[in-house]
């Protein structure tokens, strides 16, 4: 998902992960899914599960310079993905999830060789503050979540496209707030915030073609810096089976400096610059029963600084058993 095939996927590697939220029927006949992006903060009774399998199509349009000033990109690299969160409650106000994902990515005529894995997120939140009991009031939570590093990021050969990953085992803290309110004639209106802080995962080691624009004979180092994000989503319950949602979303991740030596011995350093995203989501939900429901939306980029510019629809399946 960059301008550039060498890395193009990088920023599919660095993306927030998928919403899974549960379907709760409330006391007006109000259902709802959960945005596209941000997380759960309310629990789901202990022992329940919710999986919620996304299909995402991400058409990468060009990107945003150093000063955010768009510049049109071509080849356009195109990425299908496959993301699916699972989640476990394991009491009344902790849950365990973890995110598995995979992806296929063409552009200029290459493509990568079929589904490829990417890195894979465990979560665990507790809840700090539940809501009222006709499901109003202000709900608080905390999460950590780990990214394991089981996508392939270097050693990519002749084909950068393989890449789906970046080799770090970057941790995540989040906080955040959700509440639900109540209108007249049956209709709600749940607003969902969150704000999430990772520190640097320090170095990475890089072999070979990477993700990071290294080539063939590189040995060296990728040191990647903090990353933030913030979000927030307000979901319109018309009726219990349509929802329509609204969602705004903001990454930032800091520099990442690459060293090392090159096939013939030479000294290699760069660095990649800074980088930020502005990106909107809007989404509608419909709901089959109050434990099964389908949103689907499309995110796209609005500004941005060193970063791409893309437009991702997509469509997820949210099942509470």
């Amino acid at each position: 998902m960059s301008q550039k095939l060498k890395s193009a996927a990088l920023l599919a590697a660095v993306c927030a992960c998928p919403a899974a939220s549960w379907a709760a029927a409330l006391p007006g006949e109000a259902n709802f899914t959960g945005p596209l992006v941000t997380p759960a903060v309310n629990a789901m009774p202990a022992g329940m599960v919710n999986i919620e399998p996304y299909l995402i199509h991400t058409n990468t349009r060009g990107s945003y310079d150093n000063v955010g000033d768009r510049r049109e990109g071509k080849p356009m690299v195109r990425q299908w993905q496959i993301a699916l969160p699972m989640t476990y409650a394991l009491t009344d106000t902790h849950s365990v999830q973890v995110i598995l994902n995979a992806a296929r990515t063409s552009g200029a005529g290459q493509h990568s060789d079929g589904l490829r894995m990417g890195d894979t997120t465990v979560r665990v939140q507790q809840r700090l503050k539940g809501p009222n009991a006709d499901g109003t009031g202000l709900v608080l939570g905390l999460a950590l979540a780990q990214r394991l590093p089981t996508g392939r990021y270097h050693r990519l050969d002749t084909n950068p496209l393989n890449g789906t990953g970046n080799g770090a085992m970057r941790t995540t803290f989040a906080f955040g707030a959700q509440s639900l309110y109540w209108l007249d004639g049956g209709r709600a209106i749940r607003w969902r915030g969150q704000l999430a802080w990772s520190p640097s995962p320090g170095r990475v080691r890089v072999r070979d073609s990477s993700v990071y624009g290294t080539d063939s004979g590189f040995r060296g180092f990728a040191r990647l810096g903090q990353a933030w994000n913030a979000s927030v989503a307000a979901e319109y319950a018309i009726n219990p089976r349509w929802v329509l949602v609204g969602e705004a979303i903001w990454n930032r991740a800091s520099a990442i400096d690459v060293t090392g030596t090159t096939a013939d011995a030479s000294h290699d350093a760069r660095r990649l610059a800074p980088s930020q995203e502005f990106s909107l989501a809007p989404a509608v939900e419909y709901h089959f029963t109050p434990n099964t429901g389908l949103i689907a939306g499309v995110q796209f980029t609005v500004a941005g600084r060193n970063t791409a510019d893309y437009v991702a629809p997509q469509v997820a399946l949210n099942m509470v058993f």
